[in-house]
């Protein structure tokens, strides 16, 4: 229940999701935690804060490297799509060097 309410927070946007209810991120399988913090991750994009967006998106990535997990990945991708910018952030350069650039 936990999950579902951040994840819908997040893609709404709403600070009080990105702030607390982080009981979430504790329960679940490592795949299920990552997939949720990708979403987060986006929530905290589509907020204009891209330093904190990447710097969570970044655990996650490695999450879904170290399972090899398409939907992780497939996620990851759609956060650093949603981000155009000319000049990117440096934490986003560094992510930029693990997340696999085939789709981007």
């Amino acid at each position: 229940m936990a999950a579902c309410r951040v994840t819908c927070g997040a893609r709404l946007v709403s600070d009080w999701v990105l702030a607390e209810d982080v009981e979430a991120l504790t329960a679940g399988h490592a795949k299920q935690r990552a997939l949720l913090v990708l979403d987060i991750a986006a929530g905290h994009l589509a907020g204009g804060r891209v330093e904190a967006a990447f710097a969570l998106a970044s655990p996650a990535l490695e999450a879904g490297l170290q399972y090899r997990s398409g939907r992780i990945m497939e996620r990851a991708r759609a956060v650093r799509r949603s981000l155009t910018t000319a000049s990117p952030p440096r934490a986003v350069r560094e992510s930029d060097v693990r997340l696999p650039v085939v789709y981007l």
